[in-house]
């Protein structure tokens, strides 16, 4: 992530934008890619993209959608998002991870992965986001920020491979 999203998402942070429409923005343009495609783009007039935002997205967020299309980096908007949710999380004194696994765990297996990231980066509250991923071929991936455990089997299997070969 570049140090312009992180600094995009702090500043919709400090914006007060309830967190119910900063999702439901992400949802937008995870939904509808072409919001995005048209937004980026540099054939689309400048006006034209401020009437889209003006017509699409509530009061609260239309300034801060201009400014990142008018200094052209609304190529970075999930980068945004992503550093909204963890900026957010630093503020409230919560974590926020990513869960990859093949089979989705069950409620006492999740209650544990949060009970060990609590512990292991003394938070008060763990904000746990699950994501099948059939290509891990078993296991689970656990991503914090920039730290990553991996206990899944391919994880496994290159680790296995790059120690032959060391060999």
């Amino acid at each position: 992530m570049t140090q312009a999203a992180n600094n995009y998402g702090q500043v919709l942070y400090e914006r007060k934008v309830p967190k119910e429409m900063v999702a439901d923005a992400e949802a937008l343009f995870l939904e509808v890619p072409q919001l995005k495609e048209a937004l980026v783009s540099p054939v689309v007039k400048k006006s034209e993209k401020n009437r889209v935002i003006d017509q699409v997205f509530p009061a609260e967020l239309r300034n801060f959608l201009k400014v990142l299309c008018g200094h052209q980096d609304m190529d970075l908007i999930e980068d945004v998002f992503e550093a909204y949710h963890a900026y957010a999380c630093e503020q409230e004194g919560s974590l926020r991870a990513t869960l990859y696994y093949v089979t989705e765990p069950d409620a006492e297996q999740l209650k544990k992965i949060k009970q060990m990231l609590m512990k292991k980066y003394q938070k008060q509250d763990v904000e746990l986001r699950l994501v099948k991923d059939s290509s891990l071929g078993g296991g689970f991936v656990i991503r914090t920020g920039d730290v990553e455990t991996d206990w899944s089997i391919k994880g496994r299997m290159k680790q296995l491979e790059q120690i032959l070969m060391r060999r």
